[in-house]
């Protein structure tokens, strides 16, 4: 019996305390739980504050008065395009920090004479602009003005007076689109230039000033050509002033003298 009691006693004290771990474990797990749910509702309710307050701060940022765009600051400004940059300029506005800076710089980099536009926003109310502009190359007289293109051929604006410094073309669309890309060729012999036409089939047709010869200069070496002829011509005794000369063969010279003074006595 008492063995028997024992093994009673025994188990009973094993059941009471394995049932107490249990109890303790729960309460702990409920416990974790509770702390947790405090936690995460604490972290939650400091969210929804900073959330607030960004808002709040935001709020008061782009509706301050202090942050309005007062002005623009232009560096190296287009000198054509005046009239359509400040119409641009005039559409941007209101807060500094709200400003669609990309937006802005798409529209000027429309512009034909604007090549770059570097913004940036000096604070509190200035945004400041630098400018990278495309320079005029030619010069062609249409409908009582000079409209000015630059190397690749676009328009950059137009004047009333002829403009020093530029290489003068004469043709219509189609021929300037074939001049254009010789601005390398023309650049070193612009203020020698009377004018540049397109002839087909020979090219480039250059008419330079004080001079009575038209040049076929052909795709390159422009210059070069050209002074070998007048080294050449000083040596020849011609019977009559030369009308048209050909250089578009390496090493060649071809000209075509004046039939009506050739026929003179």
């Amino acid at each position: 019996m008492k063995g028997g009691m024992g093994g009673s006693l025994k188990f009973e004290a094993e059941f009471f305390r394995k049932n107490n771990n249990l109890t303790v474990a729960r309460e702990k797990k409920i416990r974790s739980i509770q702390v947790r749910s405090v936690h995460l509702l604490l972290l939650l309710v400091l969210a929804l504050l900073a959330a607030l307050l960004i808002s709040r701060a935001a709020n008061f940022l782009f509706t301050c008065e202090a942050l309005q765009v007062r002005s623009f600051r232009l560096h190296r400004p287009p000198v054509y395009a005046r009239e359509q940059v400040a119409a641009i300029l005039q559409r941007h506005g209101g807060n500094i920090l709200a400003m669609d800076l990309k937006g802005l710089q798409a529209q000027l980099l429309q512009v034909p004479e604007i090549a770059g536009a570097s913004i940036r926003r000096a604070l509190p109310d200035v945004v400041e602009i630098a400018f990278t502009l495309r320079r005029p190359v030619y010069q062609v007289f249409a409908a009582g003005s000079y409209r000015l293109l630059a190397a690749d051929g676009r328009e950059l604006g137009r004047q009333t007076h002829m403009p020093p410094g530029l290489v003068t073309l004469r043709g219509d669309a189609p021929a300037l689109a074939a001049i254009v890309p010789f601005a390398q060729e023309l650049l070193p012999l612009r203020r020698e230039i009377e004018y540049v036409a397109w002839d087909e089939p020979r090219g480039i047709e250059l008419k330079l000033l004080g001079a009575s010869e038209v040049f076929y200069p052909g795709q390159d070496d422009f210059a070069g050509k050209i002074r070998r002829y007048f080294r050449i011509k000083g040596r020849l005794t011609l019977e009559a002033a030369v009308r048209r000369v050909d250089l578009r063969i390496p090493g060649r010279i071809y000209f075509e003298l004046d039939e009506e003074q050739r026929g003179n006595p």
